[in-house]
């Protein structure tokens, strides 16, 4: 009987020596590396290219938008002198890039607005309701800036979404 145990004994440590050294081989392996992240630009409009512009980058399921404006198709001026014709804009841009993009007003996690005028956004910042879902309004950062790149825009909007 002592040769039995002897035996079970030897088969039970050497099963858990062959399992700390399995364990130990996994802990000492490298993790497989990530994907690439290859950053894909997006442009709203055609001009964009030609001034050497993208409307946003996606990399892997992150969007970045940059800084959107009220603007036709074109690149001409929408609602000039008017600020909520100018946010309204800036939010169907925003709103036709997330949506190229696989995503809605429901993944931005963060917006930055610059303005010109703080006073006249303030008093219209309630649009911004009608475009995020009710509860889920992303950070925000307001900035007063002296001016945006053509002196006709009164507020431009960045963002950051985060895609399903």
């Amino acid at each position: 009987m002592p040769r039995h145990a002897d035996r079970a004994r030897f088969i039970s440590s050497a099963v858990a020596l062959i399992a700390a050294g399995a364990l130990l081989a996994s802990c000492e392996a490298e993790p497989p590396a990530p994907p690439p992240r290859i950053p894909e630009p997006f442009h709203l409009n055609n001009y964009e290219q030609t001034f050497g512009y993208s409307q946003a980058v996606k990399v892997g399921r992150t969007v970045y938008i940059a800084a959107t404006v009220a603007v036709d198709a074109d690149g001409r001026l929408v609602s000039p002198g008017d600020m909520a014709g100018q946010l309204d804009a800036v939010y169907t841009n925003l709103a036709a890039t997330l949506k190229a993009e696989g995503g809605g007003f429901g993944q931005v996690v963060m917006e930055r607005i610059y303005t010109t005028d703080m006073e006249a956004l303030l008093k219209i910042s309630d649009h911004r309701f009608k475009y995020y879902p009710h509860g889920q309004l992303p950070a925000t950062s307001w900035l007063e800036v002296r001016r945006l790149v053509d002196p006709g825009f009164l507020v431009a909007i960045e963002a950051v979404a985060e895609l399903p």
